[in-house]
């Protein structure tokens, strides 16, 4: 079942199923949920079409009624946008007018998505409880690790925050890797799109100083995002998550870029989108949209459906996600969320304990959790004094002169009353 499967990562999560790593799977029904009835039916045909060209005869139910699809759901994948791109576009633009980055996942266009996102989450997860209390929810609503962090502490769901960010970071070095030192084992620690992998093994051995030096003179020259990317990790000794660590480790380069652009991502996004629905839409068409390319959200269908085989068919794997701390990491709070290496079979989710956070990003990620957790408090609160106090624990802010105004403002326009 898909919540938000009006969306266009939709046909990214169907691919898995249409020959991708969810073919063999005995799925008999595919049920696709949204409150966007247009944008629901043309996922739904597409859906359709896609899995006819497989030759996967799987039943597709859409419906904008969550309640009545729920029942008998065994996964419940949630990927809702509140507020939809309008709102995305408020959360990148505002923050800007006061010298912050916008970004949709962190700072302050991360915390409105936040604060309009988790009490519908909240709800989503009480009615999977109530209607499909074995179902296991698979959550990609951002930002991920907060969403993931409310809804396990304040219901009693069945939930794993999932990304591809740190699985694909994964691959990657493990592919680049291999000529040199064989199969290699990562592990990684921090938080949703904070993610740090911090250590390489392999035949048994800790090779991270080297394969860091490995991955650096591979990819020199390859481009200069990659480069920077390299710089960064040998200052930190670890391989931070590409694209996020740049708001945090080069901040005034990542706002001048903002800055400087004629759209704000939300605005891209928008145009490619309506070349998304339009190809969705052509009923000759039977696989993903050409243009879910320059969308992003490559590696969900893997991540997604490498948990599902591991708790349905008993194939161990272990998966980067987001669970509730519980010792796991020595530098956080028990009931904190954290991405880190878990072990996924038909048992369930193991999380593999980590210790401590390296004293190179260890401030940082602490900082960030104490945003993170001061704004699930705010949302569920709707308390403006613990928003102000989430919006300047932020890193990106930090200053109560910026920080007040911005809030009120961004308040405003979302037409939230925190009083």
């Amino acid at each position: 079942m898909v919540v938000g499967a009006g969306g266009s990562y939709t046909p990214e999560l169907v691919s898995g199923l249409a020959g991708g790593p969810g073919v063999d799977l005995p799925v008999g029904q595919i049920r696709l949920v949204d409150i966007d009835q247009e944008r629901l039916g043309i996922m739904a045909g597409l859906t359709e079409r896609m899995l006819a060209a497989a030759d996967r005869p799987i039943e597709v139910c859409a419906s904008t009624d969550l309640s009545r699809s729920l029942p008998g759901a065994d996964f419940v994948v949630t990927q809702v946008r509140v507020g939809g791109m309008a709102a995305r576009h408020l959360d990148e633009s505002i923050p800007l007018r006061y010298g912050v980055i916008g970004q949709e996942t962190t700072g302050p266009g991360g915390m409105f998505k936040a604060l309009r996102t988790i009490p519908v989450m909240v709800e989503i997860a009480r009615e999977v409880v109530r209607l499909a209390p074995e179902a296991t929810i698979l959550n990609y609503t951002n930002p991920s690790g907060v969403i993931t962090e409310a809804v396990l502490n304040h219901t009693s769901a069945r939930l794993v925050g999932l990304c591809s960010g740190i699985p694909s970071l994964q691959r990657m070095l493990a592919e680049v890797l291999a000529e040199q030192f064989g199969t290699v084992e990562t592990r990684c620690v921090g938080l949703n799109h904070v993610g740090f992998v911090h250590s390489v093994h392999a035949s048994g051995q800790d090779i991270t100083a080297e394969a860091i030096e490995t991955v650096t003179g591979r990819l020199r020259g390859v481009s200069v995002e990659l480069e920077r990317w390299c710089e960064l990790s040998r200052v930190l000794g670890a391989f931070p998550i590409p694209g996020y660590c740049e708001y945090y480790f080069r901040r005034r380069a990542a706002l001048s870029k903002q800055l400087e652009a004629d759209k704000t991502r939300a605005q891209q996004i928008m145009e490619i989108e309506a070349e998304i629905f339009n190809e969705a839409a052509n009923p000759a068409s039977m696989s993903p949209p050409a243009a879910l390319a320059k969308r992003g959200g490559q590696g969900y269908s893997s991540v997604t459906f490498g948990v599902v085989r591991a708790m349905v068919l008993d194939q161990p794997t272990e998966v980067a996600m987001s669970v509730l701390n519980h010792g796991m990491v020595r530098d956080l709070p028990d009931q904190a969320s954290v991405e880190i290496v878990c072990r996924v079979a038909a048992a369930g989710v193991t999380p593999l304990a980590v210790g401590e956070i390296p004293l190179s990003f260890r401030g940082l990620v602490q900082a960030v959790k104490a945003h993170e957790t001061l704004t699930i408090q705010a949302a569920l609160t709707r308390r403006r004094d613990v928003a102000l106090q989430a919006l300047l624990a932020h890193p990106l802010v930090g200053d109560l002169e910026v920080a007040e105004p911005m809030l009120d403002e961004l308040l405003e326009v979302h037409r939230l009353d925190f009083s």
